[in-house]
C-alpha cells in the first residue's frame, strides 16, 4: 500500500495523532512522497472506529482530482464519504439539501477551507465541518483562502458608477450608505469600512486604496481560524509548511498557539533529481526579459513556465510561443492542452497542478511576491507574511516537476532576488548541492545593481519592559532564521504592526524576536517589494 519508508513514517504520524490528539499537527511532507494516500489510509482507520473527519482543500478543482484519485478509491466500500458542495454548484434546492445531508452524515466530508471559514462564523450550523477532526491538506494556502472570505473592496468603477467622489474613506463610505442606488453589499462594506476607521479593532484595517476604492483588510486573515487551528484535532498538511526549518511563521499566521509533539517535516533521501540554472536578473528591465525568452527557447520539453500574473505570462507567451493558460482557464485543462505543444506559461500554476505530464524543466522568471495591499498610502501587509508566502510559492513551483520518485528536470531561474532577498530555502534539503553549484556559477558572472531602497526609522517611544518579556516569551533565537546569539544584545523586538504617532498598548502577540540582520529586512523589504508585488 505505501511505496516508501518515508510514506508509511508520514501515515503513522497522521494515525498516531488521530489515536490520541493532544494538540494540533503539524504535518509537512516533500511533494511526490504520496501524502494524500498516507493519510486518507490515516482518515479511514479513525473513521471506522467512529470518529468523524472533514478534509479541506483550498479549491474544488482539487477535491475532484482527490475523487478521481487511486488513494480515494482505497476507502471505498468501506465507509461513507460525501462531499459538501454550496448552493451555487447545485442544480436547486432540494438537490443542494439532499447532498448536504449526505455529507453532514457521512464518516469523512469532503470540503474546502471556504467551507470551513463559514462554518466556523455559522458556528457549525452550515456543513458541521468544526464538529468534526479536520484534516487540511494544502494548508499553506489557508491565509490565502481566508483573505479571500475576509477581505472586501468597493472599487472606483463602483464608485463612478455612483458618482461618488470624496477625499476621505469616511466621506465615501457615508455616501455609499445614503446612496438610493448602492446594493446591499456596498452597504455593507461601507458600514464596515466605517466601523473599523472609528474604532480600529486591529485585527482588521479600513480605508482608501491606492486606486481610490474603500475597503477592508485584515493583515493576517489565518487568524480567523484561531479558534479551529488550536483545535487538538485539527491537522494541517503539506509541503511548505515550514520555513527555514521552522514552523514559526506558519503558527504565526494562523495564531496557532502550540503544536503537537509529533509535527514533523518528512524530507526523503531520493525522490526525483534537480539540476539548476541561475540568471541572477534584475526583474522588469530588457535584459531580463531577453534571458526568460532565451532562457525558455533552450530548455528542455516539456517545459512549465511558472509567472506571477497573467501579463506577464501573455507578455511571455507572445515572444516564445507555446500555450498560455487563459485568464477564467482551469488550470488543469489548459495543462492538457499545452502537453502537445512542449510548453506551458501558466499564471497561478505554483500549486496544485498534478497533471501525467513529466515535465523535463521548469522555467521560474520571477519570484511570485504577493502583491502589497495598500491603505491610506501605506502597506498594511507584514513583511514576514509576504516574505514566507514567497518561498512556500517557490518551494511548491518547485514541486510541479516533482511529483514522480524518478522524475528528472533542469530548473531554470532568473530572478536575482533569490539570492538578495534570502528566497534560498525553497530549495529541498537533497538537491541543495546542484543548487550551490548553480549560485556559484552565477556568481563568477556578477550581479545586477544599483537598485535604490528606502527606509524609514520609527522614534516612537518603547516600553523597556516589553523587549523582556518578548525574549522571555519566544526564547533566545530569532524567530525567522533560527539564528541563536551569543549575547541577549544581538536580538531585536520587532513590531508586526508599526508603532503609530501617540500611544497604543501593546501586548505580545503584536510583536516577534528578530535578529539584527531579519529585523533590518523586515522593515527594508516590504518597502522595497510596494514596487514589486505581482498577484494573480
Amino acid at each position: 500500500m505505501f511505496r516508501s519508508s518515508e510514506q508509511r513514517l508520514f501515515h503513522e504520524i497522521v494515525a498516531r495523532h488521530f489515536a490520541a490528539p493532544i494538540r494540533p499537527l503539524l504535518a509537512q511532507a516533500a511533494t511526490g512522497l504520496g501524502k494524500t494516500r498516507a493519510y486518507l489510509a490515516a482518515a479511514a482507520q479513525a473513521a471506522s472506529h467512529g470518529q468523524r473527519i472533514a478534509i479541506a482543500l483550498p479549491s474544488w478543482a482539487l477535491i475532484d482530482q482527490l475523487l478521481a484519485s487511486e488513494d480515494l478509491a482505497l476507502t471505498r466500500g468501506t465507509l461513507n464519504i460525501a462531499t459538501f458542495r454550496p448552493r451555487r454548484l447545485c442544480d436547486n434546492a432540494a438537490e443542494y439539501e439532499a447532498q448536504a445531508e449526505a455529507a453532514r452524515s457521512s464518516h469523512i466530508m469532503l470540503c474546502t477551507a471556504a467551507a470551513v471559514l463559514i462554518d466556523n462564523a455559522a458556528q457549525g450550523a452550515y456543513c458541521g465541518a468544526i464538529e468534526r477532526s479536520i484534516i487540511f491538506d494544502e494548508a499553506d494556502q489557508l491565509p490565502d483562502a481566508a483573505a479571500l472570505r475576509a477581505d472586501v473592496e468597493t472599487t472606483p468603477a463602483e464608485l463612478r458608477d455612483l458618482n461618488i467622489s470624496a477625499a476621505s474613506a469616511e466621506a465615501i463610505a457615508a455616501a455609499v450608505v445614503a446612496h438610493p442606488r448602492a446594493t446591499t453589499e456596498q452597504r455593507a462594506i461601507a458600514r464596515l469600512v466605517q466601523e473599523y476607521a472609528a474604532e480600529a479593532p486591529g485585527y482588521a484595517l479600513a480605508g482608501r486604496t491606492d486606486q481610490g476604492g474603500i475597503a477592508v483588510y485584515h493583515p493576517r486573515p489565518g487568524r480567523m481560524l484561531k479558534r479551529i487551528s488550536n483545535l487538538p484535532s485539527s491537522i494541517f498538511i503539506s509541503a511548505t509548511l515550514q520555513l527555514r526549518g521552522s514552523f514559526d511563521a506558519f503558527r504565526r499566521a494562523m495564531a496557532i498557539q502550540e503544536i503537537s509533539p509529533l509535527s514533523t517535516a518528512i524530507e526523503p533521501k531520493r525522490h526525483g533529481d534537480l539540476s539548476f540554472i541561475y540568471q541572477p536578473k534584475a526583474p522588469d528591465t530588457e535584459d531580463w526579459f531577453t534571458e526568460v525568452i532565451s532562457s525558455i527557447a533552450t530548455a528542455p520539453r516539456p517545459c512549465l513556465v511558472l509567472v506571477p500574473s497573467h501579463d506577464l505570462a501573455e507578455r511571455i507567451g507572445a515572444a516564445a510561443g507555446g500555450r498560455v493558460r487563459g485568464r477564467d482557464e482551469p488550470l488543469r485543462e489548459a495543462a492538457a492542452e499545452a502537453e502537445s505543444q512542449g510548453l506551458f506559461i501558466a499564471a497561478g500554476a505554483w500549486a496544485g497542478l498534478d497533471t501525467p505530464t513529466r515535465w523535463a524543466s521548469l522555467v521560474i522568471p520571477r519570484a511570485p511576491f504577493p502583491r502589497l495591499r495598500v491603505l491610506e498610502g501605506e502597506a498594511v501587509d507584514h513583511y514576514l507574511d509576504s516574505h514566507a508566502a514567497t518561498v512556500r510559492r517557490l518551494g511548491q513551483g518547485l514541486g510541479r516537476v516533482l511529483r514522480f520518485p524518478e522524475a528528472r528536470a533542469k530548473v531554470i531561474i532568473l530572478d536575482q532576488r533569490l539570492v538578495t532577498h534570502g528566497l534560498e530555502s525553497c530549495v529541498p534539503e537533497r538537491f541543495r548541492p546542484a543548487w550551490e553549484e548553480a549560485k556559484r556559477a552565477a556568481l563568477s558572472q556578477g550581479f545586477d545593481e544599483g537598485t535604490r531602497f528606502e527606509m524609514t526609522l520609527s522614534r516612537a517611544e518603547r516600553d523597556p519592559a516589553l523587549r523582556k518579556a518578548a525574549l522571555s516569551h519566544y526564547g533566545l533565537r530569532c524567530t525567522e532564521c533560527g539564528f541563536v546569539p551569543q549575547v541577549s544584545s544581538q536580538l531585536d523586538v520587532h513590531h508586526l504592526n508599526p508603532i503609530a504617532e501617540g500611544k497604543r498598548r501593546t501586548v505580545l502577540t503584536d510583536v516577534t524576536v528578530l535578529c539584527a540582520n531579519c529585523h533590518r529586512l523586515a522593515h527594508a523589504r516590504l518597502r522595497a517589494a510596494s514596487s514589486e508585488g505581482e498577484a494573480v
